[in-house]
């Protein structure tokens, strides 16, 4: 029989479901080993869908059942440790490459559906890897596996990635830049330009997509594809959505006071239309600036509106009430295009540049004037991104595309030179 101070040591080291050593146990038995080890840092994919489908109860069950296959797989090359939830930590007591090829036997494993109380069920794996330093505390060593795991979903989970330094710079890259994007827009570092959209029917420039950009005097010239990613990963997407739509409400009052009437489309990320205020603040800056609704266009990317789940998808009907048309920008490069036709209240088609970059090819001709006939059909408007040529130009026209955007055109301009192109 145990005496009360192994039971209480018992409650306090041992999680209380899998029996596995737990957190507590975790952090003392590094800090006595005084030595070196290959960490790995397990997360169970899918596993809030087993929780929401079955319920807790059998959820906890299917833990057991894990915890029980890990033991397994991993025999005496390691010690594991639940850190919680879904959450499983392996100390190896081998080297790299055999607690590399240990990781691989459970992702293995666990690619195949496995049976809890008469139910298949299938939690693949993704696993951060790091060798720890002598001395090193452990909280910096999970936060670095954490770091290596979150890259292997990334990569599309059933992965493993190894903590390197690039993964360091990266984070410390995303904490800075945080607190700049943030700094940034008290400061007015970020500003727009516009590329304006040639309307080939009429032969003028009768609306511009606006382009936000970031000069700053530690990174330069910033481009979108390296702060609009930690926006919405941080989920200042959702201010930062606001300001911009701001600063473009702004420039389109002091066009129309100028005697310009120019549409200006907007990009907007489905995060911010998670924001229940997101709305609210829309028709309150509508209003400040009194802008027409028809000088006002917003563009989701194809891969940003696959993002948008079904619920979401009456908050986009929030722009059509307001009688804001949307437009399918990448057209052709995501994964379900012609179900994007069908399925979202679009009235504007934008083909992708990598399409018109490849016009001269057959296939690629077959493929945009399929494109082209099939929106004319459906009542949308077409717009060709990245123009460069005339020969594009004229091959575009002639199969009845609506108008272009592009170099051909114009590159991106600052409000001012848009207004010289008015005047001249």
């Amino acid at each position: 029989m145990l005496k009360k101070k192994e039971l209480r040591d018992k409650k306090y080291y041992y999680d209380y479901l899998t029996h596995l050593p737990n957190r507590y146990f975790l952090y003392e038995y590094y800090s006595s080993s005084n030595c070196q080890f290959v960490v790995a840092l397990l997360d169970f994919n899918n596993f809030t869908y087993i929780n929401d489908s079955y319920g807790h109860h059998f959820g906890d069950k299917v833990l057991v059942e894990i915890s029980k296959m890990l033991i397994e797989i991993v025999k005496e090359k390691g010690k594991i440790f639940r850190l919680g939830g879904d959450e499983f930590v392996v100390l190896f007591h081998c080297n790299l490459d055999e607690a590399i090829s240990v990781i691989e036997n459970v992702i293995e494993k666990f690619n195949y559906v496995f049976k809890v109380e008469e139910r298949d069920i299938l939690t693949t794996v993704s696993a951060g890897i790091y060798v720890s330093k002598v001395g090193e505390h452990m909280d910096d060593i999970i936060r670095k596996a954490d770091a290596a795991m979150f890259e292997a979903k990334k990569l599309g989970k059933s992965k493993y990635v190894i903590f390197d330094k690039t993964i360091e710079d990266k984070i410390i890259e995303k904490a800075e830049m945080m607190v700049d994007i943030k700094k940034a827009m008290l400061n007015n570092e970020f500003y727009l330009l516009f590329q304006p959209i040639y309307d080939l029917r009429e032969n003028r420039i009768r609306e511009v997509e606006a382009l936000a950009r970031w000069r700053n005097d530690k990174y330069g010239d910033i481009s979108p594809s390296r702060f609009v990613p930690v926006l919405e990963e941080t989920g200042l997407i959702k201010e930062f959505g606001i300001f911009i739509i701001e600063d473009v409400f702004k420039q389109i009052k002091d066009w129309r006071n100028k005697g310009i009437e120019l549409k200006v489309n907007i990009n907007v990320s489905p995060l911010q239309l998670r924001d229940d205020e997101f709305f609210f603040k829309f028709d309150e800056l509508i209003s400040k600036y009194n802008i027409p609704s028809n000088l006002i266009g917003i563009e989701f990317t194809e891969t940003q509106i696959l993002d948008i789940k079904e619920q979401k998808v009456n908050k986009i009907d929030e722009f059509l009430r307001r009688g804001i048309k949307i437009s399918l920008d990448d057209f052709g490069v995501g994964y379900s295009s012609l179900i994007n036709m069908i399925e979202f209240p679009i009235s504007t088609i934008k083909m992708d540049k990598s399409l018109i970059d490849r016009i001269d090819e057959n296939k690629v001709k077959t493929l945009i004037k399929g494109i082209l006939y099939i929106s004319k059909e459906m009542n949308y408007e077409v717009v060709a991104e990245g123009v460069e040529t005339g020969e594009q130009l004229s091959m575009l026209k002639e199969w009845g595309c609506d108008k272009i955007q592009g170099y051909y055109i114009s590159r991106p301009k600052t409000s001012e030179e848009i207004e010289l192109m008015f005047r001249t």
